[in-house]
């Protein structure tokens, strides 16, 4: 799943090589950035899916609904 949302283009690329030794070192922030940042784009797409299943749970009680009233209709 993760695959899906972050795909590898996308992923945290590591730090170039520089001539000092620090630069080499992963920074830590830009870690934690990318962990927020994969997080959030999951939370988000899990918010779309719901909406997504709850407009066609909706639709899907509006026709019961039409399908009912027409039920009610003939039995009068």
């Amino acid at each position: 799943m993760i695959d899906a949302i972050m795909p590898a283009a996308r992923a945290p690329r590591a730090p170039q090589a520089k001539s000092d030794a620090k630069s080499a070192a992963p920074d830590p922030l830009a870690a934690q950035k990318a962990a927020f940042d994969l997080q959030t784009e999951i939370a988000a797409e899990a918010e779309r899916e719901r909406e997504a299943l709850e407009s066609l749970l909706l639709a899907q009680l509006k026709d019961e609904d039409e399908v009912m009233k027409k039920w009610i209709a003939m039995i009068d």
